[in-house]
């Protein structure tokens, strides 16, 4: 199923000019075409209990239209964030990062795992389908990233003005990340990051 839903996102990649006015993975639903799937922008994943905040994923895809409200809940009472309860439509996320040409490779690992490690955190997204999708200049090299943390679950799709890194796994929970190619605790290398960071958190009122 996860392979479908990275069919998809290439297909979106190739079908159109991307508009530098939006973030990647707003290009990426404008330009869905013929799908099987429900593909949601910007969905709430997590929420501040005193309702003050949000988290959210990129892209959420459903097997299916399910209109039904989101449900949240803490595990513990003592737990900051109320987190997405499971739902059986509920497929894959799909998390984009644009990154300017040039941005060091250990400055584009921190984010993949940031947003691997976050997303990890809300068992209803650990448990599914997980896709990475990575923008960067068309001479950028990161087979070497993909490759450790994805195996051959990963693909490059080349265009005249960019390259496109795109990793999946069908259950992130297993994915892993015990080894990294730059120490995580080293100090972060200063980089221009245009796309969304999965650690964000959102104001209630604030999309995207």
């Amino acid at each position: 199923m996860i392979v479908d839903v990275v069919s998809d996102v290439i297909k979106a990649l190739n079908s159109g000019v991307l508009d530098n006015n939006k973030p990647l993975h707003e290009n990426v639903f404008d330009l869905m075409g013929e799908t099987s799937f429900v593909w949601r922008k910007d969905y709430t994943i997590a929420v501040a209990k005193d309702d003050s905040k949000t988290k959210v994923a990129n892209l959420m895809v459903c097997n299916r239209l399910n209109e039904e409200a989101q449900t949240f809940k803490v595990k513990r009472e003592l737990d900051f964030w109320k987190k997405l309860q499971p739902r059986d439509d509920y497929e894959a996320v799909v998390e984009c990062s644009l990154f300017s040409t040039d941005t060091a490779l250990c400055s584009i690992e921190t984010v993949g795992r940031d947003i691997m490690r976050s997303r990890k955190e809300v068992p209803t997204i650990a448990a599914g389908g997980f896709v990475w999708v990575v923008h960067v200049g068309p001479q950028e090299n990161l087979d070497s990233l993909f490759h450790l943390y994805f195996k051959e679950d990963h693909i490059t799709l080349n265009q005249d003005e960019a390259k496109y890194y795109i990793g999946w796994t069908d259950n992130l929970k297993t994915l892993d990340m015990r080894n990294f190619i730059c120490d995580p605790t080293a100090p972060k290398a200063e980089n221009e990051i245009v796309d969304f960071s999965a650690e964000v958190a959102y104001d209630a009122n604030t999309k995207g």
